[in-house]
């Protein structure tokens, strides 16, 4: 997959040069307004826009640094931890590999050329790490994209007790839930139900997250307390859960999650400096 195009959280197309703006009479009021917003540096509840080299109006928030306002533009979180996903991917398989090459056999007479446990304990780190932010980073895109398409108007009334339930009540439920229940009934679009199978293999991801962020040992005798886990890991289908959240997603909002060539592949990676 290639990166991501990041995108505002809102944003208008505009038909106007900026420029014959400021020939526009400003009212006394708004010039007022304006002065003592920037004298008194304090941060301003309102919205603000800015205007991008290809004529879209884009909403923004102001930030003070080093005692000067500057203008921040919202972007799309949904979009950001995607793309932090997408960019973690791309050398999950290549540390696995290195892993699963460099491992000890158990029986002892064939680790003849077998490398030292040390350097294999740091290259089951370097998986690990990258395998887990890219499952933590995809899972809150999900998260963030679900929430913001949940109007702030919407109610849930509960089968057991017949409770009408608010927005922050919702917003706090499962994600399963939200998926399932919530979303299907705000967009009239109904994932589950056209998509069974991506669905439960999304569900699959949201489990395996779950594992991972509440991570416990076997609570038996056992001395190898997370190996279960561990196995998992190593055998998880990382990619596939990319592309079915990038489906779910584009299903709500076409096209939101958009590839692009920005000349050169940007990916993270561990850089070793050789001390």
């Amino acid at each position: 997959m290639k990166n991501i195009i990041p995108k505002n959280m809102a944003q208008i197309d505009i038909n106007f040069d900026v420029d014959d703006l400021k020939s526009i009479d400003v009212p006394h009021e708004s010039i007022e307004y304006a002065k003592n917003y920037l004298e008194s540096k304090e941060y301003a509840d309102g919205n603000f826009i800015g205007v991008t080299s290809d004529r879209k109006a884009i909403m923004g928030f102001d930030y003070k640094h080093k005692n000067q306002m500057k203008f921040v533009p919202e972007l799309d979180p949904c979009l950001i931890y995607f793309s932090s996903a997408q960019m973690f991917s791309k050398m999950i398989y290549s540390y696995k590999k290195d892993l699963l090459c460099n491992l000890s056999f158990i029986e002892p007479s064939k680790n003849i050329n077998a490398q030292d446990l040390g350097k294999t304990m740091l290259e089951f780190q370097h998986f690990f790490q990258f395998a887990s932010s890219y499952t933590i980073m995809l899972n809150s895109s999900l998260e963030a994209f679900i929430n913001k398409e949940i109007p702030v108007t919407t109610t849930y009334i509960t089968k057991e007790k017949g409770e009408t339930k608010d927005i922050k009540w919702i917003l706090k439920a499962n994600l399963e839930f939200k998926m399932s229940k919530i979303i299907p009934e705000c967009t009239n679009k109904n994932f589950p139900l056209e998509y069974s199978k991506t669905y439960e293999s999304i569900k699959d991801f949201i489990k395996f997250r779950n594992q991972l962020i509440h991570l416990s040992p076997r609570t038996d005798h056992n001395s190898v307390r997370y190996k279960e886990f561990y196995r998992k890991i190593i055998d998880f289908k990382y990619l596939d859960s990319m592309y079915q959240i990038k489906k779910y997603i584009n299903y709500h909002q076409p096209n939101l999650i958009e590839e692009r060539d920005f000349g050169s592949e940007l990916y993270f990676d561990i850089i070793k400096n050789n001390l």
